[in-house]
């Protein structure tokens, strides 16, 4: 058993407290069509806390507790099944195996569960579980009838343990980091074969097949998203999955795709040519995409905010777009009343760690999250010049960052969108022709960075993005068949 388990759980019980219980529920396998389920993923906090990589499974901790601290409700062995569906842990391999201080069948989670809430005042628990939400409430109510006939304390407050799980999550550990890495290394190499891989008349989805042939060869188990290969104007998808276009000479191929390793993902994204060369439009907006991308790793220290590099980042992409012809107005005006948005419409970083969109707040207080050592997460802007960008309305309208953060706050984010729209609906507007040489092309760049002592590391330097050294992988020949 790894220590990582051990010292998650050992933090947690330290906020759960001796008069507190909290019960993690595992993932369910979930059904793909008739009787074939899709592939099965641990829950990422019930993974954290156990490295239990089975289904249908709750893990319960209990701080200072008599039956145990640390308590694993597991599925029964069963001969037959496990002849279909693999070994069974349970409940011995559950103890010997993941340091379980006790374990127990799940059929007896209601039993048992009711009886560890006696003497504890708060249940921590994250609702919306459809599974196990009906199941909880069930086995609170009949703790809370026990206490009324026979007294005693049990759970009379329920608050929310993905919270400080979150919160744990955002620091990664020496040794968490070190899986991190991993898997940042194997993903470079892996988007490195892509780009020697890919060549016009193929499929988007051969080129998917290549990066993630590599990735399993070398001990990757599984991607840590579903890959987006997007060539020519599918790059202007943002989450585009499909990955089944023909790739066009002269066309772009953006790949935002990683692996996994102990269940951290990577989260690189690359744009290369085709053909292996860069087009001048293409060319011109690669390289203002590359600068914002340098500049917000630049910015990546402690005490630095990721608005701090979304903000340096959109600068750089707004001043491109227009000096190409993009944007009609001067940057102070462009940046105020957001008409970058019709060409970079999401943030430039996320916390990055189990999950590809890592847990862990952005703002403290109401303000943006200063930069600590431990934390990981991405740089990437972009530039997406859609097909129907030919032209675009903008609104004449400044925003006002500060008075737009009160606003939802006071009246509630949908309540302020509402307000916005009506608002953008009744501004004055503009018309602008986009270069039709622009049209089209979508362009992003992703590194991933860990927060360091004294600055950052670059875990993604494996795989290249300036154009020159961009163009030399493309033109390496690929060890994989193409046919």
């Amino acid at each position: 058993m790894s220590n990582r388990f051990v010292e998650a759980r050992r933090r947690l019980a330290e906020v759960v407290g001796p008069q507190g219980l909290a019960v993690i529920p595992a993932a369910h396998e979930v059904i793909r069509n008739y009787d074939v389920p899709f592939s099965f993923r641990q829950d990422t906090f019930f993974w954290y806390l156990t490295g239990f990589h089975e289904p249908e499974a709750v893990a319960v901790i209990a701080p200072g507790h008599d039956e145990g601290e640390y308590t694993l409700f597991v599925r029964a062995k069963d001969p037959t099944q496990e002849i279909w569906t693999g070994i069974r842990a349970g409940t011995e391999g559950a103890e010997l195996d993941y340091a379980a201080d006790k374990a127990y069948e799940l059929a007896e989670l209601d039993q048992v569960l009711e009886r560890m809430m006696h003497g504890r005042e708060v249940l921590w628990y994250t609702t919306g579980n459809d599974n196990y939400d009906d199941r909880i409430a069930s086995i609170v109510a009949k703790a809370r009838m026990h206490r009324e006939r026979h007294g005693g304390v049990v759970p009379s407050a329920v608050r929310d343990v993905s919270v400080p799980l979150g919160e744990m999550m955002l620091y990664k550990s020496p040794d968490e980091a070190a899986s991190l890495r991993q898997a940042c290394e194997l993903t470079a190499e892996g988007h490195n074969e892509a780009m020697r891989f890919a060549r016009p008349g193929m499929y988007e989805y051969q080129v998917q097949a290549a990066l993630e042939y590599f990735w399993r060869l070398r001990g990757s188990p599984r991607n840590g998203y579903d890959s987006i290969v997007a060539s020519g104007a599918n790059a202007c998808v943002l989450h585009y999955i499909e990955n089944d276009d023909v790739v066009d000479d002269g066309e772009l191929i953006l790949i935002d795709a990683a692996a996994e390793i102990d269940g951290y993902s990577s989260d690189i994204t690359r744009t290369f040519p085709a053909n292996g060369k860069f087009s001048a439009p293409q060319r011109a907006i690669y390289e203002v995409v590359l600068a914002a991308e340098k500049k917000g790793v630049e910015l990546a220290a402690p005490g630095s905010t990721l608005k701090t590099i979304h903000d340096a980042s959109t600068s750089i992409l707004t001043e491109g777009m227009i000096d190409l012809g993009l944007l009609p107005r001067g940057l102070d005006e462009s940046l105020a009343m957001h008409h970058y948005t019709e060409f970079f419409m999401h943030g430039t970083s996320h916390w990055l760690g189990l999950d590809v969109h890592d847990r862990g707040s952005y703002r403290i207080d109401g303000s943006p999250r200063p930069l600590q050592p431990g934390m990981s997460f991405t740089v990437e802007p972009g530039i997406y010049v859609g097909p129907d960008k030919d032209e675009v309305e903008l609104v004449l309208l400044e925003f006002d960052p500060d008075e737009r953060n009160e606003r939802r706050i006071r009246l509630g984010t949908k309540a302020a969108a509402a307000l916005e729209a009506e608002e953008k609906e009744n501004a004055e507007k503009i018309t602008h022709r986009v270069p039709t040489e622009l049209v089209g092309i979508g362009v992003r760049i992703e590194d991933d960075i860990l927060i360091t002592q004294d600055g950052h590391e670059d875990l993604t330097t494996g795989v290249p993005k300036e154009i020159d050294e961009v163009e030399a992988m493309c033109a390496q020949t690929s060890a994989l068949p193409t046919s």
